[in-house]
């Protein structure tokens, strides 16, 4: 009886300790959620944001643009896009027009103004328009204006493309 009693006392204190280290157990668990962003840039600037405005001068036709309707200018903008997930850049135009003749007779609507990336050219207005769409990485986009020309010229005066080019995230 004495040698029962003193194998259920060592069964029980042996018990007690795993039961006690088994309560002394904890477990920890670590989780994270990587959020999608898209950051936007012109080449060069190093600033980074969601949007970037820019300020184009078109300059005055030539006799070449005025025989084929339009003037081109390739590369106007390059831009750079880094992203985490799948992204889209849009265009809009910040003013209705590009701009009016110095004796104020002629104005050039902003609706003549051809925005492309990759050959694939998107007419500009006020509200935002999609030109270039992407995965994650990083991308340059050579970003082309062209900008219809009336057959009879342009008269003299001040015309510029002020555009506001934005990144989302889809």
């Amino acid at each position: 009886m004495k040698r029962m009693i003193l194998i259920a006392a060592a069964l029980l204190i042996g018990l007690s300790a795993s039961l006690l280290g088994a309560q002394a157990t904890a477990v920890v668990r670590v989780s994270w959620t990587v959020l999608p962003f898209a950051i936007i840039s012109l080449e060069g600037s190093g600033e980074y944001g969601d949007s970037v405005v820019v300020v184009t001068e078109i300059p005055e036709p030539t006799a070449f643009d005025l025989a084929r309707g339009y003037i081109e200018l390739p590369g106007a903008v390059t831009l750079r896009v880094m992203s985490n997930t799948h992204w889209t850049v849009l265009v809009q135009a910040l003013s209705p027009t590009l701009g009016t003749s110095y004796d104020g007779t002629f104005t050039w609507p902003v609706e003549h103004l051809a925005v492309g990336v990759g050959g694939d050219y998107v007419p500009v207005s006020l509200s935002p328009q999609p030109i270039a769409a992407g995965k994650n990485g990083q991308y340059l986009l050579a970003v082309d204006y062209r900008v219809n020309v009336p057959a009879t010229g342009v008269p003299a005066g001040d015309y510029r493309a002020v555009l506001l080019y934005t990144v989302t995230t889809d």
